[in-house]
């Protein structure tokens, strides 16, 4: 914006020094020959032109085409003036090389090209005239040296106003390249990453301070030095493709390597790279910054280990529990075997106290079993061991089962157990076991958190994505917040209905992890203190009544959860 200004200031500049000097050429001329006559009066006009021009450069009309019309208005005055005043002999003839030093302060190299031709044509056309002899009759009284040196004497104030122009547009010029060299070099000199230059085959051409501080070297070492030389061999191929795509593909290239420090060591540094000029066709200079990374790479070096050390030591975890199962269950089977036995006194009486005692043995060690395989089993799913069995079987005995696993819990805490299996999905397709803990945990679920007199419904319904299995109570139900979080391993809602309750929290992660197993997803409803419905879809498990898996054009009814 600034350089446009001060363009536009040095045309108006220009044109009112010309204006001044056409007005002066004119008072003298009139001053030698009298009254002008219409054609004279026309040339006095072209003379003050350049007024006009310098008052339109105050206005918004592009310079460029000021310039443009200036040069070409230049060019025919001074041949409509010479044709004027005597042809080929006329004083005026000098000012034709004015025309392209003019174009050459208003633009490049096209535009004084341009003018030069202008001005040639109109030589050519002054020369045509006279030679055919269809010049005017001159007022001038014959080539006195003295309008001679008047004519040169204006010319010489030109081309001195142009010189002048161009020179401190030279000068301003180099004032700004001098700025632009000087604020590069300073940005250079202290930028914290490395500036290099390099030729196409990755020799060094410059080198900015910034070297010391990342390698230990001088820029002065950096000189003529191969870039590959100074990097990792492992790393050189990485480097050379980011050369390549900024010297021969002219797009920017970047690469992590490491380079040797002078003390012999490595440092991790990002290299990115561009063209140094653009569209050249052949292999062209790049122009490089590289940045010190070693902080970086360490961190995420850090990191990778820290993960690694997690994951091993989460497989450690799972493969010790999938492996102790056995060992695990053993003792517990003994001890709740023997307390049943002692509780049943199978071998003789005991009495009340011994009794209480082996009830509580067995309702303890029933309970500890009951965690231990819900760890187990969830250790075993992480660890990529627990394996499906799917088989066609009757969900609704299955149901039945799971309900009177958890019947006699029901009954102490006065919860009422349903089932309604739709008769279309008592044959399903699925992991017997897996479906039957999946009910059981349910279950579980809902008579712990039901109140006395609620009541807890097991329904399953084919739908649009297969069978869906249901587990409603009329429990306590589950606030947005805990919805959010339940389903992960060992969370638990913490409430004052649910405190004291026993459990590991895994119920909800096994159901949605055995869920997942078999392609489906567990969906959890719940109202604040109406009550919870967990649904289970399992997509590919419905069949029809022989046992034989339903296609896609299978008779769908809409499941609708039972409350």
């Amino acid at each position: 914006m600034t350089d446009a200004r001060a363009q536009r200031r040095l045309f108006v500049a220009v044109q009112t020094a010309k204006a001044v000097v056409g007005a002066s050429l004119s008072i003298a001329y009139i001053g030698l020959v009298g009254r002008p006559d219409a054609a004279e009066v026309v040339a006095i006009c072209g003379l003050m032109a350049p007024a006009l021009l310098a008052l339109l450069g105050l206005t918004i009309i592009p310079i460029w085409i000021l310039e443009q019309a200036g040069l070409a208005i230049f060019a025919v005055l001074i041949g409509y003036l010479a044709v004027l005043t005597g042809g080929m002999t006329s004083p005026l003839i000098v000012w034709f090389a004015l025309v392209p030093a003019e174009a050459a302060l208003a633009g490049e190299r096209p535009a004084v090209v341009r003018a030069g031709i202008a001005a040639g044509l109109a030589l050519l056309t002054v020369a045509g005239v006279h030679a055919v002899g269809a010049l005017p009759p001159s007022r001038v009284d014959g080539p006195m040296w003295e309008i001679y040196a008047v004519s040169m004497l204006a010319a010489l104030v030109q081309a001195v106003l142009i010189a002048a122009a161009a020179q401190d547009r030279q000068r301003a010029a180099d004032m700004a390249a001098a700025e632009g060299a000087a604020m590069y070099r300073f940005l250079a000199d202290n930028a914290m990453d490395l500036i290099t230059r390099h030729s196409p085959d990755g020799r060094i051409r410059f080198a900015s301070p910034a070297s010391y501080a990342l390698l230990g070297r001088q820029p002065e070492e950096m000189m003529g030095l191969a870039l590959p030389t100074l990097v990792n061999p492992d790393d050189i191929k990485a480097l050379q493709g980011a050369l390549i795509e900024s010297s021969y593909f002219g797009r920017a290239g970047e690469a992590e390597v490491r380079l040797r420090h002078k003390d012999g060591y490595w440092v991790w540094a990002e290299i990115r790279c561009r063209p140094a000029a653009q569209g050249t066709g052949e292999a062209a200079d790049i122009v490089a910054v590289t940045r010190d990374i070693t902080e970086r790479k360490k961190h995420e070096r850090e990191l990778v280990e820290a993960r690694d050390a997690a994951m091993a030591a989460s497989r450690a975890k799972s493969r010790f529990l999938a492996n102790m199962s056995h060992e695990l269950r053993t003792p517990l089977n003994a001890i709740i075997g023997f307390s049943e036995v002692m509780s049943r006194e199978m071998f003789g009486p005991l009495g009340p106290r011994y009794q209480e005692y082996s009830r509580l043995v067995h309702e303890s060690g029933s309970h500890l079993l009951e965690l231990i395989n819900g760890v187990l089993d969830m250790s075993k799913i992480e660890a990529g061991k627990f394996e499906l069995a799917e088989e066609v079987f009757d969900l609704d005995e299955t149901a039945g089962a799971a309900v009177r696993f958890v019947r006699l819990a029901a009954e102490r805490a006065r919860v009422t157990l349903k089932t309604d299996i739709a008769p279309e999905t008592h044959l399903v397709f699925a992991d017997k076991r897996a479906i039957k803990q999946v009910l059981v945990n349910l279950l579980s679920n809902g008579v712990k958190y039901t109140p006395a007199g609620g009541e807890v419904t097991v329904s399953a319904r084919l739908a649009r994505n297969g069978v869906v299995i249901s587990v409603s109570d009329t429990g306590t139900g589950i606030s947005k917040a805990d919805l959010e979080r339940l389903g992960r391993p060992f969370e638990q809602v913490e409430n004052a209905e649910t405190r004291g309750k026993e459990g590991t929290g895994l119920g909800l992660a096994l159901v949605k992890s055995l869920t997942a197993m078999h392609g489906g997803e567990a969906v959890i409803e719940s109202v604040l203190g109406e009550g919870t419905t967990v649904m289970v879809r399992l997509p590919h498990a419905a069949v029809d009544a022989s046992g034989v898996r339903m296609s896609k054009g299978a008779k769908i009814v809409p499941f609708r959860a039972v409350s």
